[in-house]
């Protein structure tokens, strides 16, 4: 298969995935322009339509199932081989991405990333921030720094001590929570908000645990907070509210089927034990 061809398959997967050319071409990191090509390029190269074009967005055609299962298989038979070559480097030395949330980008992991650098000049270290997850079976980052209750299939984590969360507000008393919203909702503060604190208790909220920070600073309500962000910050109260002591593990993952290269065990080692450290 020529590189054209699976270039195409990659814009077609992407857009049966995400429903629409702007959200595809997000994920790819390409214009809207670029992915509208790309798939009309490979209509007319095979000879047939996959997708319906709707005002609501694009959907796979039912006759063009069967080829989007096809597309999906050559496209895992590629990962696979990708993420063999990258398994089978035993150098310590390129590029390795650490994915992580934005807080832990900004507050925990630079000093610990620049210290790496220095210990080891061969790494190329880089940091992807977000609180969207990376699918590290696409090879989108190498390393992922994440809070979670469980470690996923497929993956070699090593604990980085635990998550604490508090309550948090400007020293003033506020009845209404702010929301967690986003990537946000899916963490457990959000689930036991969700559970516990009434519609008309909730105000304003945002998907990041640092914008929430800035808007409680501005009188907006009270929030969780991860207390390596709230109890660093002494223009915040910790607030004694009926809220459960919520503690998550942190994990430091990386594939089974690369966590033997030499520069991705190395650095992920390292990043454990540092973090759990900073977060002490």
């Amino acid at each position: 298969m020529n590189s054209e061809n699976w270039d195409d398959i990659r814009y077609a997967l992407a857009v049966s995935k995400y429903g629409s050319l702007n959200a595809a071409a997000t994920a790819l990191g390409v214009t809207h322009a670029t992915v509208l090509r790309r798939v009309a390029a490979f209509e007319v190269r095979s000879g047939c339509v996959i997708f319906e074009k709707r005002l609501s967005g694009y959907s796979a055609l039912p006759e063009a199932r069967s080829i989007l299962t096809a597309m999906e298989s050559v496209e895992e038979a590629v990962l696979s081989v990708e993420r063999a070559i990258v398994g089978a480097n035993r150098s310590p030395e390129g590029r390795v991405r650490i994915a992580s949330t934005d807080s832990l980008c900004q507050l925990v992991l630079p000093p610990i990333v620049n210290e790496l650098s220095l210990l080891y000049p061969g790494l190329e270290l880089t940091l992807l921030s977000g609180n969207n997850h990376h699918d590290l079976t696409r090879l989108t980052a190498d390393i992922a720094v994440r809070p979670s209750e469980r470690i996923g299939e497929g993956l070699n984590g090593i604990r980085a001590g635990t998550l604490a969360f508090g309550v948090y507000d400007d020293g003033y008393p506020h009845r209404k929570w702010m929301k967690l919203d986003g990537a946000l909702n899916r963490s457990l503060p959000a689930k036991w908000l969700a559970k516990h604190i009434p519609v008309d208790e909730m105000t304003n909220g945002a998907d990041s645990f640092l914008v929430l920070q800035q808007m409680a600073l501005s009188g907006a309500g009270k929030t969780f907070l991860p207390t390596f962000i709230g109890d660093a910050d002494s223009r915040l109260r910790q607030v004694n509210e009926p809220a459960p002591k919520i503690e998550v593990p942190l994990w430091v993952a990386t594939l089974e089927e690369i966590a033997n290269t030499p520069r991705f065990a190395v650095v992920q080692q390292a990043l454990a034990e540092r973090i759990t450290e900073a977060l002490a």
